[in-house]
């Protein structure tokens, strides 16, 4: 994994769908959303059916929430999505690697190398993520500082998404690009070059809401995504994402904050 060192500022105009939920497979749902709970702080409420919801405004004050679901077979590789947290200070860092394997997550070798500042962890459900050092680029997202898509051409998709969301083209370079929200809160999304194409569903996913389109389906079609099922689609280089409508959530049940 390596991570973006600079960020150019780029433009784009409109959007017809909104990007709402990462979505993370879980053999046990409730156990992966108390693991989160604990690792972001929020605000936990039943999903409905498909399992546990980490509700955005109180993670980070981004609208950008975690949903955990059934998973539909075990996991078998590095995931090609992650999700990277940030840290205010050195001792914030040290708390939280400290936190992360305490609850159940332990340190893992995915190629990184030694001197990156960052640790690699996979949480008790075997999902990849990062606790990354203090860093000014970061110091505006919350305690999630991104999610991170492996790519084999990291612009075309990062333009995909950037039409899709509305988030502006921040940085792009040969082997990475980035998103983020117009108003410079909340998480990244980063985009990093990998030589091997996506071969196996992904653990986890994006949920889009519709917003001012009647076809939203026949609009994302035209982005350059496609069609997987009914509301089921997937990006340029096969990143299943739901089309999905605004959630019922239900009464809080349990609060933390970092």
């Amino acid at each position: 994994m390596s991570k973006r060192d600079g960020a150019d500022a780029a433009t784009v105009s409109g959007m017809s769908t909104r990007l709402a939920s990462v979505v993370i497979e879980a053999a046990d749902p409730s156990a992966a959303a108390e693991f989160w709970y604990v690792m972001l702080g929020g605000t936990a409420v039943p999903d409905g059916a498909r399992g546990r919801r980490l509700v955005a405004p109180e993670i980070g004050g981004c609208d950008l929430d975690l949903v955990f679901v059934p998973a539909h077979g075990a996991k078998t590789a590095k995931n090609r999505i992650h999700v990277d947290l940030a840290t205010e200070s050195p001792h914030e860092y040290q708390v939280l690697t400290s936190l992360a394997a305490d609850i159940g997550a332990h340190v893992v070798d995915v190629g990184q190398g030694p001197t990156m500042p960052w640790t690699v962890f996979q949480d008790p459900e075997g999902n990849e993520f990062c606790v990354l050092e203090p860093r000014e680029l970061y110091t505006d997202t919350g305690p999630l500082a991104a999610v991170v898509i492996d790519s084999v051409a990291p612009a075309r998709v990062a333009d995909f998404w950037s039409a899709a969301t509305g988030w502006p083209v921040v940085h792009v370079c040969e082997d990475s690009a980035a998103l983020r929200p117009l108003d410079t809160h909340g998480p990244w999304i980063e985009f990093l070059r990998v030589p091997d194409p996506k071969r196996t569903p992904n653990r986890i996913q994006f949920d889009m809401f519709p917003t001012d389109i009647e076809d939203p389906v026949g609009w994302l079609l035209a982005l350059g995504a496609t069609r997987l099922s009914d509301r089921v689609l997937a990006d340029p280089e096969g990143n299943e994402f739901n089309l999905v409508c605004e959630p019922a959530i239900d009464i809080p049940v349990r609060r933390f904050s970092r």
